[in-house]
Order: C-alpha cells, then structure tokens, then sequence
C-alpha cells in the first residue's frame, strides 16, 4: 500500500514562489534528492536527502545575498550524461541575474558565480527559467522587475559552467512581468543546440510552444490552447508544469484551465517539436478550490504522476486550507487514475513542485503557508500505483 511522509525540510520565504521561477527538485540516478530553495534570510540554499525525502541532510549556502527568484535545471533532463544542476537567481540588492552550478558528481562542488543580465530593480512576480540544450549550450529567460527589465540569453556549451554569458539575445516578444516561460530542450531538432518553450500569455490568456533556432537567433510560436486564464506569480505559482519524456523524445504538459474557478480542468498534452497532442484531462470540471500544478515521469515504469492542491469537489479552500493529491495514469494520459491524498492536513500553501524524473517513488516538495515559512516534503517508499488501482 505504501507509506507517506509529511515532514517539514527548511524555514524559508515567501519569495520562493513569487519570484516565479521555475524551480524543480532533482532526483540523481543513484536516487539522490536535491532541493536547492531560499531560505528565511534570502539566502540561496540547498539539502540532499539519500531516502528521497524521507530524511534530509544539513543546509548548504550558494549565495548569500537577499535572493528573490530561482530556477533550477538538470544535465540528465537534457539527455547529457553528466551531474550539474544549474542554477539562475536574481539579487535584490544587486539586482542582477546571476548564474551557478552544482557539480552532483565531484561531491556538489559549486562553479564561480557568473552574471547572465545586470538590471537596476527587483520586484516579486517576474518569471525565470532555465535549461540547456541537448547540444550543450544553457539558455536563460528572465523578467526582474514590472515588465522593464530582462531579456533571454545564451551561455555556450564552451563556456560552461565558468565562462561568460553572451549578449542578449532575440527575446520571443515584448517584456511583461505576468507572463510566464518554462524553456526546454527539444530533443528531435535536427540542431542540437536549438530549444523549446512553453509559453503563457497572460493578456491573451493562451498557452503556446515556441522553437528557438539557435543559428538563426529567432522565434516561432504554434498556439496550444486559448481560454487558459493564468494567476500571476506574487498571489500562487505554478499551475502549469512540465516533465520531460526524453525516451519518446517529447515533453508532458499539464496546465489549469483556470485556478480556484467553477469548472476548472487540469488539461495535459504531450509537445515536441512538430506535434502537439491533447490527452485526457488529468481533472475535468472540478467544482472549485484547485490549483497548482506538478507532473513526473517514473522512468522505471513510463506512469505519468500529477501532482496539484486542493480536493476537487470543492471542499477545502484555495490556497489558505488544502491538501495535495495525486493522480496516476499507466497508459500515456489515455486515463487516469482516482483521486488519491498525500498529505496528512490541510494547510496554506504558496508553491508546488516534483522532480520531473524519478524512478520508483515521488517526492513532492511544496511551500508552506506564510504564517509558517516553511518548505514541505511529501516522500514515499513506493509508487502508490497499488492504490490506486484499488481505487482508494
């Protein structure tokens, strides 16, 4: 049946969220959890647990100057056998971009700190993402401040992870600091060194994939689904999510239609480069009270594991008294499983996150709400697949 625990890893900060990075946890091969977070002093920080989640080790500093956003990539999630994690954060008091990794495989040495942008002012809600390429190069979207400031840019494969970033280079559109980028790589483009992005536009209220073509420095957009209305970063954040699929050479999206709404599904597609394909929804019509959202892929057994807060009949309250639950699905988002609980109480919570890649049991990090402070782990000894087709 399997057992889960609910146990509290770090004080941290409500900034987490509301810088709006995206900031996955990472799972190693040799079943290694890192949570890189920031902490209750803006301090960039990280803990490992050996047990996925069951445990979790000593706080280590990255940086430790007043951190406001972070984003968090992984070589493997790009195909590239190699450990680094890499790292993007933005500094409220210099207000830069800033640049790091963490070497998984040379006993979590860190790089030299580097500046990917350097702007004049910081606020919470901007967006922030990074990722690298199967080719090598590390790309970076980041948007510090009220829609003035930020730009998209490229670290070469050569220069990583100690060398200089390149200029700006051709930003997908205008700067605007309620919408929101997940960059990824894009496995079967014939340069290896191009990459993909989900997009949401928050005045449009649509969801879309974009391609960059490193030679050429230029966008092209294909639209997923209008009606997607988006809640900006400083109020809750994410509620769309990414796992990547690298066997099939695609990603797995999943998005809310809409958050804490009547009628409200979390819709899920699978994306890459020249095919966008809607699966069943992972919610359909829930009653109200929902948000976030988290998808992961077990690599041992090809399930798809999405994660989001909020019971779906309405009766918990979004995002002051909810619980996270979990849905599985065997068959490629074809069906999914019932609706199954993680958490042992309600409580508020600001942040929701999985490793996108996992084998053999799910890690769920979430933030606690802010009169706690405090990042949350959801660990479990086994898929709860059992479970599930029990129907509990």
């Amino acid at each position: 049946m399997g057992r889960y625990s609910d146990a509290s890893i770090a004080d941290s900060n409500q900034t987490h969220w509301q810088g709006g990075g995206i900031n996955y946890p990472v799972k190693t091969p040799s079943g290694v959890l890192y949570l890189i977070y920031i902490d209750s002093n803006q301090q960039l920080s990280f803990k490992k647990s050996p047990d996925g989640g069951v445990t979790w080790g000593t706080q280590t500093s990255i940086a430790a100057t007043g951190i406001e956003n972070l984003a968090v990539w992984y070589d493997r999630w790009s195909n590239i056998s190699a450990g680094l994690i890499h790292l993007a954060y933005t500094g409220n008091s210099a207000d830069d971009t800033f640049y790091r990794t963490i070497d998984t495989e040379s006993s979590d040495a860190l790089s030299t700190q580097t500046v990917i942008f350097s702007g004049t002012s910081t606020a919470g809600g901007g967006h922030l993402s990074i990722a690298r390429a199967v080719g090598g190069n590390v790309y970076c979207k980041t948007v510090i401040d009220a829609g003035a400031e930020g730009g998209f840019y490229r670290l070469p494969n050569a220069n990583v992870p100690n060398g200089a970033w390149d200029a700006a280079r051709t930003v997908d559109e205008a700067i605007a600091t309620t919408d929101q980028m997940i960059l990824l790589p894009d496995y079967d483009a014939a340069d290896t060194q191009d990459i993909m992005a989900i997009f949401w536009d928050a005045s449009a209220d649509e969801i879309s994939r974009k391609l960059y073509d490193d030679s050429a420095n230029s966008w092209a957009e294909t639209s997923i689904a209008g009606t997607m209305v988006d809640t900006v970063a400083t109020s809750s954040f994410p509620h769309f999510a990414v796992a990547m699929d690298i066997a099939n050479t695609r990603h797995i999206l999943v998005a809310w239609s809409a958050v804490d709404a009547a009628n409200q599904d979390l819709r899920c597609w699978t994306v890459d480069s020249g095919t966008i394909t809607e699966v069943t929804p992972v919610v359909s019509n829930a009653t109200d009270d929902c948000g976030f959202a988290a998808i992961g892929l077990d690599t041992a057994t090809g399930y798809w594991h999405a994660f989001y807060a909020g019971k779906s009949d309405g009766s918990e309250t979004f995002k002051t008294s909810v619980n996270i639950y979990c849905k599985v699905s065997q068959d490629g988002g074809t069906t999914w499983g019932s609706e199954f609980l993680l958490t042992t109480s309600t409580r508020g919570v600001g942040w929701l996150a999985t490793a996108p890649r996992f084998t053999g049991s799910i890690s769920v990090i979430h933030f606690h709400d802010a009169t706690v402070d405090a990042l949350r782990c959801i660990a479990a000894s086994a898929s709860p697949v059992a479970r599930f087709q029990l129907g509990m």
